[in-house]
């Protein structure tokens, strides 16, 4: 009966993307050894960590489930809240939003996907759309609410978000 109990804490690490890219990632979080045997928040937590700092492009999943660049999506966010939309004007080039920050939205805020990131920006064309779908999602809950408890790494980004979408509501919860 142990034994079970000890496997279901070990996080199973996998990777995808180019060799080069599987190296350094396997590189950065071969630093540390106890990584497989942490929580599942404690790990992702340290991997989100590792791969802004290290700018690892692979991509990285602990049990199944992919952790994301805190910094990457953030910096995504910075250029939709300047532009105030999450197309561009011009049609002919990409669109504001990233596929990577339109991953994060249907993976992990419980999001429609819209069949793909054009019928998203459709739904959600502008900075005030998206704030209202973190405050209310399709699911009419607030998106972190649908985020897992040991998704600690999304979790974080979605509160860096909201703090960054509502300063004063995210001023006055921590007063409280």
């Amino acid at each position: 009966m142990f034994k079970m109990w000890e496997s279901l804490q070990m996080n199973k690490i996998t990777y995808f993307g180019s060799e080069q890219e599987i190296k350094k990632a396997i590189a950065a979080l071969k630093k540390h050894k106890n990584l497989e045997s942490m929580t599942e928040s404690e790990a992702r937590l340290l991997i989100q960590r590792l791969i802004d700092e290290y700018h690892l492009k692979a991509s990285i999943l602990i049990n199944g489930n992919m952790v994301w660049s805190k910094e990457r999506i953030l910096r995504n966010l910075e250029r939709i809240i300047t532009t105030g939309t999450l197309y561009n004007p011009e049609q002919e080039k990409p669109p504001i939003l990233s596929h990577y920050f339109y991953q994060f939205l249907s993976l992990e805020c419980s999001s429609i996907a819209y069949f793909d990131i054009s019928g998203w920006i459709h739904r959600y064309p502008t900075i005030e759309h998206l704030k209202k779908f973190f405050k209310c999602n399709e699911f009419g809950k607030r998106a972190l609410d649908w985020i897992p408890k040991d998704h600690a790494d999304s979790r974080a980004i979605v509160e860096a978000i909201e703090a960054r979408l509502f300063p004063f509501q995210t001023y006055m919860q921590k007063r409280q």
